[in-house]
């Protein structure tokens, strides 16, 4: 790791922040070599996939609130919009870790296992170039809005760019969760699965915003208000997803939630729930609590926790993994790594823009 990106996200982060991701970074990637020699590369690459189904959606997820600020030309949201900017950092690490995901499927990924040369070498394809046209596109309008050009220019390029954010994710959802399952296909899993990376990217911007604290009441009302709404339509969306299944009662389409509501993710399952629908959703209902600091931060925190949880789910129960304590460590350990790597990589364009770490005195 270069001294240079480390003082960058040591700007943006603060020191001792930095120098923890840096040590995650590079324990999850020595935990990944240490799974696959130990035989655990099944569980450690499930887990990779897991938290770079949440950072890389998280990332994506934050330039969209960015791009769809600009294209619907929102001026309440000026002083976070760097904030969103910085999402983008994570963009080239994320296609670097797609790269190990996609070529590694077959030590975790059954329907790649199961087929030919040609199915795998269709998953590295079609994963790679789209979300390289999609980095892509979010890369070209940040360097749009960085160069000040006009504003019909970077509506475009945000247009342009989420477009391809609602496309793409729902391929990695259809690759990476839906293709996992025995059964019929969750439908409304890549709706599902995009509108919870762009809550996450909300909930980011949010969470630093607060903790940042150099910002108005107001904006942090702002903010917490967008917050509140998405994820009143997680909610709904989740709801959309149980309730044909329920009333349905068909024993093949079943089989997916029932695997979430047993032991041992059942108690995860109950955790997603509290931590991005009920627990936020009476943080932030009140408007005062919307513009507080500390609340704003514990709502934005636990929707972030609970989608990262969520990810989990959505890839781990539909493999037959080794258990025990080895392979929890080390689907621990390879998690800790790609938030240290998102908390670098972000960090650092945070610095880069001048957004130190710094705090004030506002309630």
């Amino acid at each position: 790791m270069s001294p240079e990106l480390l003082d960058r996200a040591a700007a943006g982060l603060g020191r001792p922040a930095a120098l923890a991701a840096a040590a995650a970074a590079g324990l999850g990637a020595a935990a990944l070599v240490a799974g696959a020699a130990a035989g655990l590369a099944a569980p450690a690459l499930a887990a990779l996939a897991a938290s770079w189904l949440f950072f890389a959606g998280c990332a994506a997820g934050g330039l969209a609130l960015a791009a769809a600020v600009r294209v619907a030309g929102g001026r309440w949201a000026s002083a976070v919009l760097p904030i969103a900017d910085a999402s983008a950092g994570f963009f080239l690490p994320a296609l670097l870790l797609l790269a190990v995901l996609v070529l590694a499927a077959r030590g975790f990924v059954p329907w790649v296992a199961e087929g030919e040369h040609l199915v795998a070498t269709g998953l590295v394809l079609r994963q790679l170039a789209a979300t390289a046209l999609l980095f892509g596109a979010g890369a070209r309008f940040v360097g749009r809005v960085r160069r000040g050009e006009a504003g019909l220019r970077v509506g475009r390029a945000g247009v342009l760019y989420l477009l391809l954010f609602a496309l793409v994710l729902s391929l990695w959802a259809y690759d990476f969760a839906i293709a996992l399952d025995e059964g019929p296909a969750i439908t409304v899993l890549p709706a599902f699965y995009f509108m919870g990376a762009f809550l996450s990217g909300v909930a980011w911007v949010g969470l630093v915003t607060a903790v940042r604290g150099a910002d108005e009441p107001d904006t942090r009302h702002d903010v917490g208000k967008l917050l509140f709404g998405l994820l009143i339509l997680w909610t709904y969306l989740l709801w959309s997803i149980f309730l044909p299944t329920w009333y349905g009662n068909v024993p093949e389409e079943s089989v997916a939630l029932l695997a979430r509501w047993r032991a041992p993710w059942k108690a995860v399952s109950i955790a997603v729930l509290a931590l991005v629908s009920a627990g936020p959703f009476w943080l932030l209902f009140a408007e005062p609590l919307k513009r507080r600091r500390a609340t704003l931060a514990a709502g934005a925190g636990a929707v972030l926790l609970g989608l990262a949880a969520e990810r989990v789910l959505l890839v781990l129960p539909s493999l037959r993994l080794p258990g025990g304590p080895a392979a929890v460590a080390v689907g621990a350990l390879v998690m800790a790594g790609v938030l240290g790597s998102f908390l670098l990589a972000v960090g650092a364009r945070l610095g880069a823009s001048g957004l130190g770490a710094h705090r004030d005195a506002a309630p």
